[in-house]
């Protein structure tokens, strides 16, 4: 009886401390609160908004993209692997900025219990490259053609908390996020190649480093997670977020998927807003005012991340220039457009994505114009592997054509002039069947842009020495 006493007398005291500790921590929130005015408010929603929009975009793409029970064409559950079998279609608005160069193979991953095997098996002289993308749509590595060549090679995938040992045979490519994604790329001469390619998709592995070295099998029947919206575009999902559900989902992913050390100055200063990992959040704790200016200062980071999208990079000729892409530091305003516009991109090393969004005279590129874009004969992108041009619409889709035709590049066949120049055509409506070979069809209606792709971009291109010609309006 007497030590069920001490042990009740010390549940007593345990419990006492802890409701202590908790009140102390809400009255302090509180303190912080009540400090606030609506104007410092609404510029600390506003700063929170671009700053934490990666993260939970980043979870609304990895929930849409492995909301399946079993692996699809299109789909996977989490920590496998969905190939693309063939070139996407304008009809796939599944992922923002797909390219028509390389055949994907995408995975999902969560690396919380436990690492993932990625192996990659003798590749050829073929260009292939595992982008890892964290949460924060940073790339921790790239593993590719370019720094590995042929041979492939077995790679350790951890997250942030891993401490274990590192098999011998393995590299280490250490995630700063347990959610991450693997964007697979493998080249693709056309349908011609599409069997040959799908026999290395075949080859990928993707293992829990506990069964690797085992006969494992991925698991079938998956369950689907609670409350995926597994129809709805990831955008129009995110757009639809409130001021209160955006937060509290912003808090929720930074306990598991840690902002960088040089975020701290921003994790502290959004802290006064009840901003933190693993905190919840609520307006309704706020005054009226206050919570009022804090939905507006999540509409006003919408805005700031829309009016930053028009110009993505250094604007030359037209085109914005990206040089550090996936290497954003704390240009959080300039990380949220690219990641919502373009979730995923390469680094400069081993793609460079100039976006043309105007012509020659600064207007925006829009489908009721004719244009063309002419490089001279020493102007021609210089790509140690290949080059492309693409066309999307103004959200960054692929645009139908009668043609499906949504890229023309060097392993298309365009037609040089006799002087070595090339032209290519951009409008809805044929130039001409002599000219046919080089169009580009733009949407029916609307404005649009282009990407021109550059893989393993030679050193005048990541020297800024190259630059890609303007865009010219037909008169």
């Amino acid at each position: 009886m007497k030590k069920l006493f001490l042990l009740r007398t010390l549940l007593v005291l345990v419990s006492f401390v802890v409701l202590s500790s908790c009140k102390k921590e809400i009255k302090q929130e509180q303190n912080k609160q009540a400090d606030l005015t609506t104007e410092q408010a609404k510029s600390l929603a506003k700063d929170a908004y671009l700053f934490g929009l990666p993260v939970v975009f980043f979870e609304k793409q990895v929930d849409f993209q492995s909301y399946t029970t079993k692996v699809t064409d299109k789909r996977a559950p989490i920590n496998q692997f969905f190939h693309y079998r063939a070139f996407v279609e304008a009809s796939d608005r599944s992922v923002v900025g797909f390219n028509v160069d390389n055949l994907y193979s995408i995975a999902d991953l969560d690396l919380s219990k436990e690492p993932l095997v990625l192996f990659v098996p003798q590749m050829g002289n073929r260009f292939w490259l595992m982008q890892v993308i964290d949460a924060w749509n940073g790339v921790p590595a790239a593993p590719g053609s370019r720094t590995y060549g042929g041979k492939g090679g077995t790679f350790l995938i951890t997250g942030p908390d891993y401490k274990g040992d590192i098999p011998k045979d393995m590299e280490v490519i250490k995630c700063p996020t347990n959610l991450a994604v693997i964007g697979g790329r493998t080249y693709c001469a056309g349908k011609s190649d599409y069997a040959t390619v799908n026999k290395l998709q075949d080859q990928y592995k993707l293992v829990p480093l506990s069964q690797w070295g085992k006969n494992y099998i991925p698991p079938a029947n998956v369950p689907l997670k609670e409350g995926v919206d597994g129809t709805t575009l990831v955008n129009k999902q995110f757009a639809s977020l409130t001021a209160e559900q955006f937060y509290k989902n912003l808090n929720r992913l930074m306990a598991n998927n840690p902002p960088y050390a040089s975020d701290s100055v921003m994790v502290k200063k959004i802290e006064k807003l009840g901003i933190k990992p693993g905190a919840d959040f609520s307006l309704s704790t706020f005054k009226p005012d206050i919570a009022k200016a804090i939905e507006e200062g999540y509409k006003e980071g919408f805005e700031a991340m829309m009016k930053e999208s028009a110009q993505l990079g250094k604007i030359v000729n037209g085109w914005s220039l990206t040089y550090d892409m996936g290497k954003y530091g704390t240009r959080y305003t300039y990380r949220a457009a690219w990641t919502y516009f373009g979730i995923g991109g390469n680094i400069l090393e081993d793609a460079f994505y100039p976006l043309a969004q105007t012509d020659a005279d600064k207007n925006p590129l829009d489908s009721s114009n004719k244009y063309t874009l002419t490089f001279a004969k020493n102007q021609i992108p210089p790509a140690s592997a290949f080059w492309s041009l693409t066309m999307y619409d103004f959200d960054a889709y692929l645009v139908p054509n009668p043609l499906k035709r949504y890229a023309l590049g060097d392993r298309s066949n365009l037609k040089f002039e006799k002087d070595g120049s090339l032209t290519i055509y951009m409008q809805n409506t044929t130039p001409g069947k002599d000219k046919e070979s080089n169009w580009l069809p733009t949407p029916n209606s609307g404005k649009f842009k282009v990407a021109l792709r550059l893989y393993v971009p030679k050193p005048e291109v990541t020297s800024g020495k190259w630059l890609p010609p303007a865009i010219q309006k037909v008169k």
